[in-house]
């Protein structure tokens, strides 16, 4: 092995500097090669690496110790991509006929021996919210069966579990519990073949998550982490977890295929009393964990949340690949709690999200909620997301979203109609040369929705700044709240609007309240057409507002913007042939690609943007490494295997 470096957020570490390697192979002999990753996790010692052979590894991996500073315990795959850590187990269910449909079976019910220590996750109604976590799945009637944990694979790709029968009848590859629990109702997928096919239930409700809470410095590379049967937030159980530590490098992984949350940052729970396999010291421990970088890893297909964490500060999300989450598309039909998302964040102040690809999660693409200072979300592409693009909830203190696309957001349920940037409850706000474009509702919409209170503050929606962004065929402008006792401060101004745009009010100010307000500063025409479309053209809302008074506005025709989601590229036509000289935000130093920003600038995050045609690759974003150094020559983006593994 070459000899390489891996710089991170605790230190500098070289691959030559190991106290000692672990080595790890399924066919080892159990002396000088360890069989289970967990084995050779008991022996390791601060310094000490770990290196997994290529196999599948069924077991939940539970350190109980730590690194140190400078001294990480150091877990990787000996080649990325070929080493497969599952929370499953193969199953060999006795498959009966259904008369006249062959490809129709029902088959018992797992027996809970066959989960060992674990719950039987059949048996557990899937529940997100801080109510009983171990409410029994069946028995259920009504249109819609409540979903359970369990999980079933055939030859390696997840079997939908449906909510009703007659969907199960029609489509292959599907499954349903019966009312009673009993049984299941398996429709066998249409590549199924009885003498090679092979079928895996999940039954761990962890991968990767330490015995003990609070460990730091520990770092994770290569593997792929899948088959998870974990409940919903709270507590926040991840099928990988840093169970509230510190410092951890999360790197190069593939994190797929967990019922609910994929990957967890935080620190699980402000309730430390009801979080599961913790010894009475470690309860105490609370609002601990943090400084953790997550970089390169594809994040896909779990059932709830890619990434999740509460209390987590400092964390750094950098340059990765989240995408196709909230697989089930869980709503409040079938939870009590709102936590879908790619990205969710509770507490996470320093927080950094940077260079990711976040791309048609079934959820929100990048949420924030319940304090947020001093953190920042950047760089992003934001893409094909359902309700909100980025959404920041409940805090005070600041948070800058910069250099961002943000991109064909779609409506989620009546709360959330597909807006681009949007936040209740929250101040602080710095939204700056983001390209907010093709999204169903407003590009930007902030209102009061509660009476919260944060840091012992009835929360508002005051202080907020946005400039310098490009708007194009949203539905909606900028949209703000009425200035009011919890609405101060609010400006909006030096935006580029491409196409026809009208403006209003957030929040659902009574018209009549308006009135007094507006109508002395309109003619009878102008007053007319408000009263029309219950909001503002460009002109009027500048001269009533005092907003996007140094805004430009252009015709579709005179800038044309095309977004690839999959290559993904940006392709932009300026042909106004103007270029715009508004004034540069402090803290914002460089534009999407790493471009300064000189002493006047231009809207959105390309500064080439005066040039009459700009075409970039969007993903993977260049210039990460002064926040996420990665200087390993072995370190390759997460990817899934390329070949058969076969199991040992």
């Amino acid at each position: 092995m070459k000899k390489t470096l891996l710089l991170f957020a605790a230190g500098l570490i070289s691959a030559g500097s190991f106290a000692a390697t672990l080595h790890v192979d399924a066919a080892g002999d159990g002396e000088t090669v360890f069989r289970t990753i967990g084995e050779a996790a008991a022996r390791a010692q601060p310094g000490d690496l770990i290196l997994v052979a290529p196999g599948i590894y069924r077991e939940h991996i539970a350190p109980e110790r730590g690194g140190e500073k400078g001294r990480p315990i150091v877990y990787r795959a000996e080649q990325p991509g070929t080493v497969f850590v599952r929370g499953s187990e193969i199953w060999e269910p006795e498959l009966t006929p259904l008369p006249e449909r062959p490809e129709l079976f029902t088959t018992p019910t797992p027996e809970d021996a066959f989960f060992g220590d674990y719950p039987n996750p059949f048996k557990r109604k899937l529940n997100a919210g801080s109510s009983d976590k171990n409410e029994p799945a069946r028995p259920a009637d009504g249109p819609l069966l409540p979903y359970s944990l369990g999980q079933i694979f055939c030859d390696g790709r997840e079997l939908r579990q449906s909510q009703t029968v007659e969907e199960v009848d029609r489509v292959p590859g599907s499954w349903i519990l019966s009312p009673d629990g009993k049984n299941i109702l398996l429709h066998l997928p249409l590549d199924y073949d009885s003498a090679c096919s092979q079928f895996e239930i999940s039954v761990r409700d962890r991968v990767f998550a330490p015995a003990r809470r609070g460990l730091g410095y520990i770092e994770i590379e290569g593997f792929i982490f899948e088959h998870c049967a974990n409940q919903a937030p709270f507590p926040q159980l991840g099928m990988v977890s840093t169970r509230s530590g510190h410092d951890w490098v999360i790197c190069n992984n593939v994190i797929r295929h967990a019922k609910t949350v994929g990957l967890d940052v935080g620190s699980e729970y402000w309730r430390t009393d009801l979080l599961p396999k913790t010894t009475p010291e470690d309860q105490k421990l609370l609002r601990k964990g943090g400084r953790h970088l997550v970089t390169g890893n594809l994040i896909v297909e779990n059932g709830l949340c890619g990434i999740a964490g509460w209390s987590c500060r400092g964390v750094k999300i950098i340059g990765n690949t989240i995408e196709n989450n909230n697989f089930l598309s869980l709503t409040t039909s079938e939870c009590n709690w709102e936590e879908w998302a790619g990205i969710k964040l509770h507490e996470a102040d320093e927080a950094l999200v940077e260079g990711n690809l976040v791309r048609f999660n079934g959820a929100h693409g990048i949420w924030f909620d319940n304090g947020y200072n001093q953190a920042r979300i950047t760089r992003n592409f934001v893409f094909g997301n359902i309700g909100t693009g980025i959404f920041i909830e409940l805090g005070a203190g600041s948070v800058l979203i910069d250099n961002n696309i943000v991109a064909n957001t779609t409506p989620f349920f009546s709360p959330y109609p597909g807006r681009g940037i949007y936040a209740h409850d929250a101040s602080g706000l710095k939204i700056c040369h983001n390209l907010i474009v093709d999204n169903k509702a407003e590009g930007v919409y902030m209102q009061n929705v509660t009476d919260r209170k944060y840091h012992g503050k009835i929360v508002e929606t005051s202080d907020e700044l946005v400039v310098n962004n490009i708007f194009a065929n949203n539905g909606g402008g900028v949209s703000l709240p009425f200035p009011g006792e919890r609405s101060g401060n609010c400006v909006s101004d030096g935006n580029l609007f491409v196409g026809d745009v009208n403006f209003r009010y957030s929040g659902g100010t009574p018209w009549e309240q308006l009135l007094p307000a507006v109508k002395p500063k309109l003619t009878n025409e102008e007053m007319r057409h408000a009263e029309l479309i219950r909001g503002f053209a460009p002109a009027v809302w500048s001269k009533i507002s005092g907003r996007e008074t140094e805004s430009a506005f252009l015709p579709q025709r005179e800038f044309y913007i095309r977004i690839k989601p999959f290559e993904p590229s940006i392709y932009i036509r300026n042909l106004s042939g103007k270029r715009f000289g508004f004034k540069p935000v402090p803290g914002v130093e460089r534009d999407f690609t790493g471009a300064p920003y000189g002493k006047t600038v231009q809207p959105g995050p390309f500064q080439e943007l005066g040039s009459q045609t700009l075409y970039r690759l969007l993903y993977p974003v260049t210039g990460l490494e002064q926040n996420a150094p990665r200087l390993r020559e072995n370190c390759h983006p997460a990817r899934p295997p390329q070949a058969k593994i076969s199991e040992k």
